[in-house]
């Protein structure tokens, strides 16, 4: 790869993680604050709610993800026609499909929230709400060409400045709306509003960004249409699988048990998944690196980006998720308060799982970007199916928590799978990916974490629940985390000569406020 184009990989990734940080910060600091004003129960039909709106987004094709494929290429070639058929393609598209959306939940709203365990007096709430979300989904697909432009052109800059920017009149929201007492409907108002200024914003960036940009939905072509479906749905297999896997659980738990174990559930898993997103965000540079190496036919090329960017992942990602197994019940207590023990064994449990996944990061991205994109999706598949068999396996002897369970085997079961496919192909013994990438990290996460835990138990547990308290510890543990786990990493020489030289060149070099635009 030329120096260009890896400084604006680099930079873009950068600019994303930027992005992402500001997002969990956001839910961090929200989270409580919602759940006070609203209750758990509330909060347990806003993730119901969000759930079956995923599955809706099921039935897409894919396009999204088409659409950007198309028009990054379409922009390299410079034919500014073509993307303005694959823009009005994609608007026609989402239009057709929001209004079908709309129509169905208007006629089945009411019965399919009747098939929860959602109190009475909630009801109706929860009705106008799930009409709401539809709406607001449809509304956003309908615009997303639009957005993606800024994406397609790798303008990583802009999208992450304008979420952060946006971020700012939607927490005042929030505060507003709950503080008012409008409650959930608030919430979806609110997310209307947001939605209203940030579609008209990536409506004005994408016009600057291509002057020749024309809005006309009579330019849709059928093949247009055709070729945005054709290679969408090659992915869409393993989308509709993620989403059974992440999802479903939600819906077992509202269906057997009650929607405030959902709220419960929703704060433990949403606390993993925003860990498990840190390490990932390295990952977003590697597609187009894998896909430029395969094209030259350079295995040995494609064997090193793989396994480097894998100890990366690994690196960063396996600590993160031992320490939150461990320091869970003081990171709830110190970001909820008390009485919430249910979300910490959801983390402890679902946290395990989370690492499985995680190990296969660089693995999709080499997958998809070599053309091999059913690795991915065969492994998905065994990962959902698994999923909910072992859910009706577990709900009954354990309970809701058995749910994650569940979820976590699963994962262990799919990213295996997806191993054991991968590598051949690349010419990789499992033996030398676990001895070259995953055995130190976890050994070397694994004695402090014990050590942690002998404290936590030993001198911790009789502490006041406070959350200042809970911070200074979780500060304390962290620092002394970090420190041992760095000592058995440099100790052992984790990292060879290239790593340290690789880390010591970009550190700094691409910090964004310290680059020129691209």
């Amino acid at each position: 790869m030329s120096e260009k184009f890896s400084d604006k990989i680099i930079r873009n990734t950068l600019y994303n993680a930027i992005g992402r940080f500001w997002g969990i910060l956001i839910n961090i600091f929200l989270a409580p604050f919602i759940i006070r004003h609203i209750g758990i129960e509330a909060f347990g039909i806003w993730a119901i709610v969000g759930a079956i709106t995923g599955y809706f987004g099921l039935f897409d094709f894919g396009l999204v993800t088409s659409f950007v494929k198309h028009v990054s290429e379409f922009h390299a070639r410079k034919d500014l026609g073509k993307i303005n058929e694959m823009l009005n393609a994609g608007f026609v598209f989402y239009f057709l499909f929001g209004v079908a959306i709309v129509s169905i939940a208007f006629l089945f709203a009411d019965p399919v929230m009747r098939l929860f365990k959602i109190p009475p007096y909630l009801h109706h709430q929860a009705v106008v709400v799930f009409l709401m979300a539809l709406t607001l989904f449809s509304v956003s697909n309908i615009l997303s060409p639009f957005n993606a432009i800024q994406i397609s052109l790798q303008r990583m800059d802009i999208s992450n400045k304008v979420s952060i920017a946006t971020s700012i009149p939607y927490i005042a929201g929030v505060i507003f709306f709950l503080k008012s007492g409008y409650g959930l409907i608030g919430l979806m108002v609110n997310s209307a509003i947001l939605l209203f200024i940030t579609g008209l914003t990536s409506i004005i960036i994408a016009f600057r960004l291509m002057p020749g940009l024309k809005f006309n939905p009579f330019l849709l072509k059928k093949g247009a249409l055709s070729q945005l479906i054709s290679f969408g749905c090659k992915l869409q297999v393993s989308k509709i699988a993620n989403v059974l896997l992440l999802q479903t659980n939600r819906l077992f738990i509202a269906y057997f048990f009650n929607i405030s174990l959902v709220g419960f559930y929703q704060l433990g898993s949403s606390i993993t998944e925003q860990v498990r997103q840190i390490p990932l965000l390295l990952v977003s540079a590697l597609l187009p690196a894998a896909s430029e190496i395969e094209a030259k036919r350079k295995q040995e090329n494609l064997r090193e980006l793989y396994m480097r960017g894998s100890k990366y992942v690994v690196f960063v990602g396996v600590p993160l998720v031992i320490f939150l197994v461990v320091s869970a019940q003081m990171i709830m207590r110190a970001w909820m308060g008390t009485g919430y023990e249910r979300s910490v064994r959801v983390i402890q449990v679902l946290a395990p799982g989370y690492l499985f996944n995680l190990v296969t990061g660089v693995g999709v991205m080499i997958s998809v970007g070599i053309g091999k994109p059913e690795i991915q999706m065969r492994s998905a598949v065994v990962a959902a199916v698994s999923n909910i068999l072992l859910c009706f396996v577990f709900i009954f002897p354990f309970g809701f928590i058995g749910i994650a369970a569940a979820t976590t085997i699963a994962f262990a079961i799919g990213s295996t799978s997806f191993l054991i496919m991968l590598h051949p192909y690349l010419g990789i013994p499992q033996r030398k990916f676990l001895k070259d990438v995953a055995v130190l990290p976890v050994v070397g996460a694994l004695l402090p974490a014990a050590l942690l835990y002998l404290v936590n138990i030993s001198f911790f547990k009789t502490l006041p629940p406070g959350r200042l308290a809970n911070l200074s510890i979780i500060a304390f543990e962290c620092t002394l985390f970090t420190a041992l786990y760095l000592a058995a990493i440099f100790k052992n020489r984790y990292f060879d000569g290239y790593d340290i030289s690789l880390f010591r060149t970009h550190m700094g070099r691409h910090l964004p406020w310290r680059q020129k635009e691209i």
